[in-house]
Protein backbone atom coordinates (compact mmCIF):
# COMPACT_ATOMS: atom_id res chain seq x y z
CA UNK A 1 0.00 0.00 0.00
CA UNK A 2 2.97 2.45 1.12
CA UNK A 3 4.31 1.74 -2.31
CA UNK A 4 1.64 2.30 -4.47
CA UNK A 5 1.07 5.99 -2.48
CA UNK A 6 4.82 6.78 -3.55
CA UNK A 7 4.14 5.43 -6.82
CA UNK A 8 0.63 7.67 -7.09
CA UNK A 9 2.43 10.48 -5.75
CA UNK A 10 5.42 10.32 -7.62
CA UNK A 11 2.43 10.17 -11.41
CA UNK A 12 1.32 13.44 -10.22
CA UNK A 13 4.74 15.12 -9.83
CA UNK A 14 5.08 13.92 -13.44
CA UNK A 15 2.03 15.12 -14.80
CA UNK A 16 2.32 17.90 -13.22
CA UNK A 17 5.68 18.98 -13.97
CA UNK A 18 4.76 17.86 -17.93
CA UNK A 19 1.95 20.42 -17.93
CA UNK A 20 4.14 23.11 -16.76
CA UNK A 21 6.58 22.15 -19.50
CA UNK A 22 3.54 22.06 -22.02
CA UNK A 23 2.54 25.90 -20.58
CA UNK A 24 5.93 27.03 -20.78
CA UNK A 25 5.95 25.97 -25.09
CA UNK A 26 2.58 27.54 -25.66
CA UNK A 27 3.91 30.60 -23.84
CA UNK A 28 6.90 30.37 -26.52
CA UNK A 29 5.41 29.78 -29.46
CA UNK A 30 3.03 32.77 -28.83
CA UNK A 31 6.34 34.69 -28.79
CA UNK A 32 4.68 36.89 -26.14
CA UNK A 33 7.91 36.96 -23.79
CA UNK A 34 10.36 38.46 -26.80
CA UNK A 35 7.82 40.87 -27.79
CA UNK A 36 7.66 42.61 -24.93
CA UNK A 37 11.03 42.75 -24.09
CA UNK A 38 11.37 44.30 -27.50
CA UNK A 39 8.80 46.94 -26.50
CA UNK A 40 9.86 47.96 -23.41
CA UNK A 41 13.29 48.20 -25.08
CA UNK A 42 13.97 51.57 -23.03
CA UNK A 43 17.54 52.15 -25.15
CA UNK A 44 15.57 51.90 -28.43
CA UNK A 45 13.03 54.43 -27.04
CA UNK A 46 15.55 57.16 -26.14
CA UNK A 47 17.48 56.17 -29.50
CA UNK A 48 13.77 56.87 -30.94
CA UNK A 49 13.40 60.07 -29.95
CA UNK A 50 16.83 61.98 -29.16
CA UNK A 51 17.81 60.82 -33.25
CA UNK A 52 14.28 61.84 -34.63
CA UNK A 53 12.59 64.64 -32.51
CA UNK A 54 14.88 66.37 -30.08
CA UNK A 55 18.02 66.90 -31.77
CA UNK A 56 15.95 67.80 -34.75
CA UNK A 57 13.49 70.43 -32.87
CA UNK A 58 16.61 72.17 -31.57
CA UNK A 59 18.47 72.27 -35.15
CA UNK A 60 14.80 74.13 -36.35
CA UNK A 61 14.53 76.38 -33.96
CA UNK A 62 18.14 77.26 -34.31
CA UNK A 63 17.80 77.89 -37.47
CA UNK A 64 14.13 79.53 -36.98
CA UNK A 65 16.44 82.06 -34.78
CA UNK A 66 19.00 82.79 -37.15
CA UNK A 67 16.12 83.71 -39.61
CA UNK A 68 15.17 86.12 -37.06
CA UNK A 69 18.53 87.55 -36.16
CA UNK A 70 19.01 88.36 -39.97
CA UNK A 71 15.21 89.78 -40.08
CA UNK A 72 15.90 92.19 -36.82
CA UNK A 73 19.54 93.31 -38.50
CA UNK A 74 17.66 94.37 -41.96
CA UNK A 75 14.65 96.21 -40.03
CA UNK A 76 17.44 97.73 -37.59
CA UNK A 77 18.83 99.59 -40.90
CA UNK A 78 15.76 100.03 -42.32
CA UNK A 79 13.02 100.12 -40.06
CA UNK A 80 9.96 100.42 -42.44
CA UNK A 81 6.43 98.54 -42.88
CA UNK A 82 8.07 96.56 -45.03
CA UNK A 83 11.12 95.11 -42.49
CA UNK A 84 8.60 95.36 -39.59
CA UNK A 85 6.09 92.66 -41.44
CA UNK A 86 8.99 90.55 -42.38
CA UNK A 87 10.46 90.88 -38.75
CA UNK A 88 7.11 90.03 -36.88
CA UNK A 89 6.98 87.00 -39.33
CA UNK A 90 10.44 85.42 -38.93
CA UNK A 91 9.25 85.83 -34.55
CA UNK A 92 6.12 84.16 -34.92
CA UNK A 93 7.44 81.41 -36.92
CA UNK A 94 10.78 80.87 -34.58
CA UNK A 95 7.89 80.99 -31.59
CA UNK A 96 5.64 78.38 -33.23
CA UNK A 97 8.80 76.17 -33.14
CA UNK A 98 9.64 76.93 -29.57
CA UNK A 99 6.28 75.38 -28.73
CA UNK A 100 7.54 72.02 -30.42
CA UNK A 101 10.63 72.27 -28.28
CA UNK A 102 9.39 73.81 -25.04
CA UNK A 103 8.66 70.35 -23.19
CA UNK A 104 12.55 69.09 -23.90
CA UNK A 105 13.29 71.19 -20.32
CA UNK A 106 16.16 68.48 -19.19
CA UNK A 107 19.20 67.81 -19.79
CA UNK A 108 21.12 70.88 -21.13
CA UNK A 109 18.12 72.51 -21.49
CA UNK A 110 17.31 72.32 -18.16
CA UNK A 111 21.33 73.11 -17.52
CA UNK A 112 20.74 76.68 -19.51
CA UNK A 113 17.25 77.09 -17.88
CA UNK A 114 16.15 77.46 -21.90
CA UNK A 115 12.50 78.73 -20.99
CA UNK A 116 13.52 81.40 -18.22
CA UNK A 117 15.21 83.41 -21.42
CA UNK A 118 12.75 82.54 -23.95
CA UNK A 119 9.30 82.35 -22.73
CA UNK A 120 8.32 84.08 -19.28
CA UNK A 121 5.15 85.74 -19.70
CA UNK A 122 3.28 88.06 -19.34
CA UNK A 123 6.54 90.49 -19.82
CA UNK A 124 7.17 93.36 -17.20
CA UNK A 125 7.22 96.01 -19.77
CA UNK A 126 8.58 98.48 -17.47
CA UNK A 127 11.62 96.42 -17.21
CA UNK A 128 12.22 96.39 -20.89
CA UNK A 129 11.54 100.33 -21.07
CA UNK A 130 13.97 100.82 -18.26
CA UNK A 131 16.53 98.60 -19.67
CA UNK A 132 16.05 100.51 -23.20
CA UNK A 133 16.24 103.82 -21.45
CA UNK A 134 19.40 103.18 -19.39
CA UNK A 135 21.21 101.00 -21.87
CA UNK A 136 23.26 98.71 -19.13
CA UNK A 137 21.36 95.34 -18.15
CA UNK A 138 22.55 91.84 -17.95
CA UNK A 139 20.43 89.62 -19.39
CA UNK A 140 21.91 86.92 -17.63
CA UNK A 141 19.95 88.04 -14.49
CA UNK A 142 17.00 86.13 -12.79
CA UNK A 143 15.52 89.64 -12.56
CA UNK A 144 15.68 90.05 -16.10
CA UNK A 145 13.89 86.81 -17.00
CA UNK A 146 10.46 88.47 -17.63
CA UNK A 147 12.15 91.02 -20.05
CA UNK A 148 12.84 89.22 -22.91
CA UNK A 149 12.53 86.39 -24.96
CA UNK A 150 9.24 86.13 -26.98
CA UNK A 151 6.88 87.73 -25.12
CA UNK A 152 9.16 91.08 -24.59
CA UNK A 153 9.48 90.48 -28.91
CA UNK A 154 5.82 90.03 -28.71
CA UNK A 155 6.03 93.64 -26.97
CA UNK A 156 7.90 95.49 -28.97
CA UNK A 157 6.61 94.34 -32.09
CA UNK A 158 3.17 94.92 -31.66
CA UNK A 159 2.52 96.61 -28.23
CA UNK A 160 4.40 99.54 -28.59
CA UNK A 161 1.12 101.60 -30.41
CA UNK A 162 -2.18 101.29 -31.66
CA UNK A 163 -1.24 101.17 -35.26
CA UNK A 164 1.87 100.72 -37.70
CA UNK A 165 2.83 103.89 -38.59
CA UNK A 166 2.94 104.85 -34.67
CA UNK A 167 4.96 101.87 -33.42
CA UNK A 168 7.45 102.91 -36.33
CA UNK A 169 8.31 105.82 -34.63
CA UNK A 170 9.47 104.18 -31.62
CA UNK A 171 12.33 103.00 -34.01
CA UNK A 172 12.78 105.85 -36.47
CA UNK A 173 12.28 109.30 -34.48
CA UNK A 174 11.92 108.73 -30.87
CA UNK A 175 14.51 109.72 -28.75
CA UNK A 176 15.23 106.04 -27.65
CA UNK A 177 15.27 104.77 -31.15
CA UNK A 178 18.68 102.88 -31.41
CA UNK A 179 18.70 101.92 -27.96
CA UNK A 180 15.54 100.14 -28.59
CA UNK A 181 16.81 98.28 -31.73
CA UNK A 182 19.72 97.49 -29.59
CA UNK A 183 17.65 96.08 -27.21
CA UNK A 184 15.74 94.32 -29.69
CA UNK A 185 18.90 92.37 -31.17
CA UNK A 186 20.39 91.94 -27.89
CA UNK A 187 17.53 89.70 -26.78
CA UNK A 188 17.15 87.94 -30.01
CA UNK A 189 21.31 87.18 -29.46
CA UNK A 190 20.76 85.86 -26.21
CA UNK A 191 17.94 83.74 -27.27
CA UNK A 192 20.23 82.60 -30.48
CA UNK A 193 23.09 82.17 -28.15
CA UNK A 194 20.67 79.55 -25.12
CA UNK A 195 19.44 77.46 -28.01
CA UNK A 196 22.65 77.14 -29.92
CA UNK A 197 24.73 75.75 -26.46
CA UNK A 198 21.67 73.30 -25.57
CA UNK A 199 22.27 72.10 -29.84
CA UNK A 200 25.49 71.78 -29.20
CA UNK A 201 25.37 70.05 -25.78
CA UNK A 202 23.11 67.63 -26.92
CA UNK A 203 25.64 66.40 -29.44
CA UNK A 204 27.66 65.19 -26.97
CA UNK A 205 24.73 64.42 -24.37
CA UNK A 206 23.25 62.09 -26.59
CA UNK A 207 24.59 59.39 -25.93
CA UNK A 208 24.49 59.51 -22.02
CA UNK A 209 20.42 59.89 -22.47
CA UNK A 210 20.49 56.95 -24.90
CA UNK A 211 22.22 54.83 -22.06
CA UNK A 212 20.94 55.50 -19.35
CA UNK A 213 18.03 52.87 -19.00
CA UNK A 214 17.54 52.50 -15.00
CA UNK A 215 14.03 53.43 -13.72
CA UNK A 216 15.91 56.13 -11.21
CA UNK A 217 15.69 59.18 -10.69
CA UNK A 218 18.95 59.95 -12.44
CA UNK A 219 17.85 57.85 -15.15
CA UNK A 220 16.77 59.18 -18.76
CA UNK A 221 13.02 57.56 -18.71
CA UNK A 222 12.24 59.76 -14.93
CA UNK A 223 14.08 62.65 -16.46
CA UNK A 224 12.01 63.14 -19.49
CA UNK A 225 8.89 62.07 -18.21
CA UNK A 226 8.92 64.48 -15.34
CA UNK A 227 10.09 67.54 -18.19
CA UNK A 228 6.86 66.34 -20.52
CA UNK A 229 4.68 66.07 -17.65
CA UNK A 230 5.83 69.41 -15.83
CA UNK A 231 5.52 70.88 -18.82
CA UNK A 232 2.03 69.88 -19.88
CA UNK A 233 0.73 70.47 -16.44
CA UNK A 234 2.36 73.74 -15.15
CA UNK A 235 3.28 75.10 -18.93
CA UNK A 236 0.90 74.26 -21.44
CA UNK A 237 -2.64 73.28 -18.93
CA UNK A 238 -1.87 76.19 -16.20
CA UNK A 239 0.00 78.69 -18.05
CA UNK A 240 -1.67 78.68 -21.84
CA UNK A 241 -5.45 78.39 -20.55
CA UNK A 242 -5.86 77.69 -16.72
CA UNK A 243 -3.97 81.02 -15.62
CA UNK A 244 -5.96 83.41 -18.15
CA UNK A 245 -9.40 82.00 -17.99
CA UNK A 246 -8.98 82.30 -14.01
CA UNK A 247 -9.44 78.72 -13.34
CA UNK A 248 -7.85 78.87 -10.31
CA UNK A 249 -8.22 82.11 -9.25
CA UNK A 250 -12.28 82.61 -10.49
CA UNK A 251 -10.74 86.01 -12.09
CA UNK A 252 -10.18 85.99 -15.54
CA UNK A 253 -6.32 87.39 -16.57
CA UNK A 254 -6.09 88.45 -19.54
CA UNK A 255 -3.00 89.86 -19.47
CA UNK A 256 -1.45 86.25 -18.58
CA UNK A 257 -2.33 85.25 -22.49
CA UNK A 258 0.67 83.91 -24.19
CA UNK A 259 1.14 86.80 -26.96
CA UNK A 260 -0.63 89.30 -25.74
CA UNK A 261 0.11 92.08 -28.21
CA UNK A 262 -0.51 90.05 -31.25
CA UNK A 263 -4.53 88.47 -29.60
CA UNK A 264 -4.31 86.42 -33.03
CA UNK A 265 -1.56 84.44 -32.59
CA UNK A 266 -1.58 82.88 -29.25
CA UNK A 267 -4.40 80.07 -30.22
CA UNK A 268 -2.42 78.69 -33.04
CA UNK A 269 0.93 78.67 -30.46
CA UNK A 270 -1.08 77.22 -28.12
CA UNK A 271 -2.48 74.71 -30.21
CA UNK A 272 1.03 73.85 -31.45
CA UNK A 273 2.45 73.26 -28.21
CA UNK A 274 -1.17 70.22 -27.95
CA UNK A 275 -0.26 68.85 -30.82
CA UNK A 276 3.39 68.78 -30.13
CA UNK A 277 2.71 67.15 -26.85
CA UNK A 278 0.36 64.49 -28.32
CA UNK A 279 3.52 63.74 -31.09
CA UNK A 280 6.45 63.49 -28.82
CA UNK A 281 3.82 60.84 -26.76
CA UNK A 282 3.33 59.07 -29.82
CA UNK A 283 6.68 58.52 -30.95
CA UNK A 284 6.37 60.93 -34.15
CA UNK A 285 9.27 62.26 -35.36
CA UNK A 286 9.99 66.15 -35.28
CA UNK A 287 9.39 66.45 -38.94
CA UNK A 288 5.92 64.05 -38.66
CA UNK A 289 6.95 61.52 -41.54
CA UNK A 290 7.40 58.27 -39.49
CA UNK A 291 6.59 57.12 -35.61
CA UNK A 292 9.18 54.91 -33.55
CA UNK A 293 9.25 53.45 -30.05
CA UNK A 294 7.58 56.14 -27.65
CA UNK A 295 6.17 56.64 -24.43
CA UNK A 296 2.92 55.16 -25.84
CA UNK A 297 4.37 52.44 -27.23
CA UNK A 298 6.06 51.92 -24.21
CA UNK A 299 3.08 52.38 -22.05
CA UNK A 300 0.71 49.78 -24.14
CA UNK A 301 3.43 47.08 -23.94
CA UNK A 302 3.22 47.03 -20.18
CA UNK A 303 -0.77 46.65 -20.40
CA UNK A 304 -2.29 49.11 -17.86
CA UNK A 305 -5.72 49.61 -18.36
CA UNK A 306 -8.18 51.90 -17.06
CA UNK A 307 -11.57 50.61 -15.50
CA UNK A 308 -13.37 50.16 -18.84
CA UNK A 309 -10.87 48.13 -19.59
CA UNK A 310 -9.51 50.20 -22.17
CA UNK A 311 -5.55 50.61 -22.90
CA UNK A 312 -4.27 53.81 -20.73
CA UNK A 313 -2.10 53.65 -23.83
CA UNK A 314 -5.13 54.93 -25.81
CA UNK A 315 -6.71 56.88 -23.14
CA UNK A 316 -4.18 59.27 -22.70
CA UNK A 317 -4.16 59.97 -26.49
CA UNK A 318 -8.18 60.08 -26.22
CA UNK A 319 -7.90 62.83 -23.85
CA UNK A 320 -5.25 64.81 -25.59
CA UNK A 321 -6.96 64.19 -29.12
CA UNK A 322 -10.49 65.58 -26.89
CA UNK A 323 -8.48 68.85 -25.57
CA UNK A 324 -6.93 69.70 -28.70
CA UNK A 325 -10.71 69.42 -30.84
CA UNK A 326 -11.71 71.62 -28.11
CA UNK A 327 -9.27 73.98 -28.40
CA UNK A 328 -9.34 74.29 -32.52
CA UNK A 329 -13.17 75.09 -31.54
CA UNK A 330 -12.40 78.34 -29.32
CA UNK A 331 -14.12 81.32 -31.20
CA UNK A 332 -11.86 84.14 -31.54
CA UNK A 333 -9.04 84.69 -29.25
CA UNK A 334 -8.28 83.39 -26.31
CA UNK A 335 -7.24 86.74 -25.16
CA UNK A 336 -10.51 87.73 -25.97
CA UNK A 337 -12.31 84.65 -25.01
CA UNK A 338 -10.86 84.18 -21.48
CA UNK A 339 -12.96 87.17 -20.46
CA UNK A 340 -16.17 87.42 -23.22
CA UNK A 341 -16.46 83.46 -23.31
CA UNK A 342 -15.31 81.58 -20.32
CA UNK A 343 -17.14 78.92 -20.30
CA UNK A 344 -15.89 77.66 -23.68
CA UNK A 345 -12.20 78.24 -22.44
CA UNK A 346 -12.65 76.50 -19.12
CA UNK A 347 -14.19 73.56 -21.25
CA UNK A 348 -10.62 73.20 -23.01
CA UNK A 349 -9.33 73.73 -19.57
CA UNK A 350 -11.20 70.56 -18.25
CA UNK A 351 -10.35 68.59 -20.92
CA UNK A 352 -6.81 69.61 -20.35
CA UNK A 353 -7.01 69.01 -16.36
CA UNK A 354 -8.92 65.56 -17.65
CA UNK A 355 -5.47 63.77 -18.91
CA UNK A 356 -2.98 65.02 -15.88
CA UNK A 357 -4.15 62.62 -13.79
CA UNK A 358 -3.70 59.28 -16.64
CA UNK A 359 -0.65 61.17 -17.16
CA UNK A 360 1.15 62.15 -13.56
CA UNK A 361 -0.52 59.36 -11.70
CA UNK A 362 -1.18 56.12 -14.45
CA UNK A 363 1.29 56.21 -16.72
CA UNK A 364 3.98 57.26 -14.25
CA UNK A 365 3.18 54.86 -11.74
CA UNK A 366 2.89 52.15 -14.94
CA UNK A 367 6.92 53.20 -15.80
CA UNK A 368 7.87 52.48 -12.52
CA UNK A 369 9.06 56.44 -11.54
CA UNK A 370 8.43 59.15 -9.61
CA UNK A 371 7.48 62.72 -9.67
CA UNK A 372 10.05 64.66 -8.46
CA UNK A 373 8.86 67.91 -9.06
CA UNK A 374 6.56 69.89 -7.27
CA UNK A 375 3.04 70.74 -7.92
CA UNK A 376 2.71 73.98 -6.54
CA UNK A 377 0.30 75.86 -8.64
CA UNK A 378 -2.44 75.65 -6.07
CA UNK A 379 -4.79 74.02 -7.81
Amino acid sequence: MKVNMQKLILGLLGSSLLLALMLIASCDKKGSGTEDNKALDRKALFENYATHYILPAYQALNTDLESLQQAAVTFSASPDAVNLNALRASWYTAYLTWQKTDMLEFGPAETQSLRSFLNIYPVTTSKVNQNIISGTYNLETFNNYDAQGFPALDYLLHGLADNDTELLVYYTTNPQAQARLSYLKAVIAKMKEKVNAVHSKWQSYQADFINATGTDVEGSLSKMVNAFVLYYERFLRSGKIGYPVGAMTAQPLPTHCEAYYAPEKGKALAAEALKSVIAFYEGKSFDGSQSGKSMKTYLAAIGTKDDAGTLMADVISNELNAALTALNSVNGTIRDGVVNNRSQILGVYDLLQKAVASLKVDMVSAFGISITYVDNDGD
